[in-house]
């Protein structure tokens, strides 16, 4: 990544983040690398509880699939103008902003124990995803502006930090359930645990680069940004985070009340889902150096629709549990390979919008894919709408056939624009 990086914009497109008041080509110190990871750490910490106690908040509050598929979707669609918010204040704060971001997300995932109805839960659901878009705009605002300050590729390991921590929270709840800690007082233990840590790094936080992020006056995406190859790319996205959060936010549920699984079995789900993410992207970055990026993205798509399919088959929760692993192991690798892709064809001067549109579309799907899924097994049932997440994740592998294999790079795209050279 060049000397710019993006975040979701304005209608007409994203805008830019420019480094300001840094050194030129100044090294990124350890520990400002260690304050990055742990943004995304904390941020997958933040996740876990809430997934891991989803079914007894469900039966808590006594509500249905298609009720539940409704407030996921009032939440998405709250947390889109959160996230436009979110990025525009950190464009004018800074990086002494992330930290209240990642607070006020915290405090928002410990509201969802506490409540004991339908429109509580409808509340709750969404200020849970209002606090989690602006926190996950800022945590990558602030890697991009860290890649663009420093010069070093951050982005890929900090992001498999998130599932990380998603993992240890995840099974450290389900650990606590089962010893018979009330939920009640498990998420504000853990929220404050994490927020502790993060606070215990505010000083390498501060001292990030660069110290302040502005938006370049008139900095627009250029036509030419995305051509029908990034927009296929795009839509492939999409579609693996459609596949990604569904069986996410809906493997503990389907082991709790399809398979009848223990409650230590149910909650470690979404955790052992996150662990195979973090595997997943590891392999797929040994194996990209072995295939071709198409290769990687079909391979993708066929391991994942094998996966949702033993999933929905499942009669077991140690199958239903393996079956959830490898559709985490296989998808985590479509959307970061599909960025990889898109910021090697578009030209040096837009890349940082180019691949931070792609990014902020595809997150639609990940936002609305527990949403549509909740639709399906509302009206059908659960394993159907398991099964149907194989068609989607075969649609990621037959999009992945038009993918050149070998793309093209920044240097055969179009010549700079001469607007936006000056604007550097």
């Amino acid at each position: 990544m060049t000397g710019t990086t993006s975040r979701t914009g304005h209608r007409g497109g994203p805008t830019s983040l420019r480094a300001e008041e840094t050194s030129p080509g100044a090294p990124l110190h350890q520990r400002t690398c260690r304050a990055v990871f742990c943004l995304f750490a904390v941020y997958g910490a933040l996740w876990g509880p809430y997934l891991a106690l989803l079914p007894q908040l469900r039966r808590s509050t006594g509500i249905g699939e298609g009720h539940y598929s409704a407030a996921l979707f009032i939440g998405a669609l709250a947390a889109l103008p959160a996230m436009y918010v979110t990025g525009r204040l950190v464009d004018r704060w800074g990086p002494r902003s992330v930290p209240a971001f990642v607070a006020v997300f915290a405090l928002a995932a410990m509201v969802p124990p506490f409540v004991g109805s339908v429109p509580g839960l409808f509340v709750a659901v969404t200020l849970f995803s209002c606090g989690s878009g602006a926190c996950n705009v800022a945590v990558v605002a602030m890697a991009s502006a860290t890649e663009a300050a420093s010069g070093q590729r951050i982005m890929n390991r900090a992001h498999a930090l998130f599932p990380v921590g998603l993992l240890s929270a995840s099974l450290l709840t389900g650990a606590l359930r089962t010893a018979g800690l009330p939920a009640e007082v498990i998420v504000p233990l853990l929220d404050t645990a994490v927020i502790t840590a993060l606070l215990a790094r505010r000083g390498d936080l501060l001292a990030l680069i660069p110290t302040r992020l502005v938006r370049p006056r008139r900095q627009r995406i250029s036509r030419h940004a995305l051509d029908r190859t990034g927009l296929t790319l795009c839509v492939l996205a999409a579609l693996a985070m459609v596949v990604e959060s569904s069986v996410q936010h809906w493997s503990a549920v389907f082991l709790d009340e399809s398979l009848h699984a223990p409650i230590g079995l149910s909650t470690a789900a979404p955790g052992i889902f996150a662990g195979a993410m973090a595997f997943g992207r590891l392999g797929g970055h040994w194996l990209s150096g072995h295939v071709s990026d198409r290769s990687v993205l079909m391979a993708s798509g066929a391991l994942a629709a094998s996966g949702a399919l033993l999933l929905s088959a499942a009669d077991r929760p140690v199958s239903a549990l393996l079956a959830t692993a490898l559709v985490g192991a296989a998808v985590s690798v479509a959307p970061p390979t599909s960025y990889a892709i898109i910021g090697r064809r578009v030209a040096p001067h837009i890349r940082g919008a180019a691949v931070g549109s792609v990014t902020s579309l595809a997150s639609i799907g990940l936002m609305l894919g527990p949403a549509l899924v909740g639709q399906v097994a509302g009206s059908l049932d659960l394993r159907t709408a398991l099964a149907g997440l194989a068609v989607i994740a075969l649609a990621v592998s037959v999009l992945a056939v038009t993918v050149p294999a070998t793309p093209q790079t920044d240097e055969a795209h179009a010549p700079v624009d001469e607007a936006h050279a000056a604007h550097r």
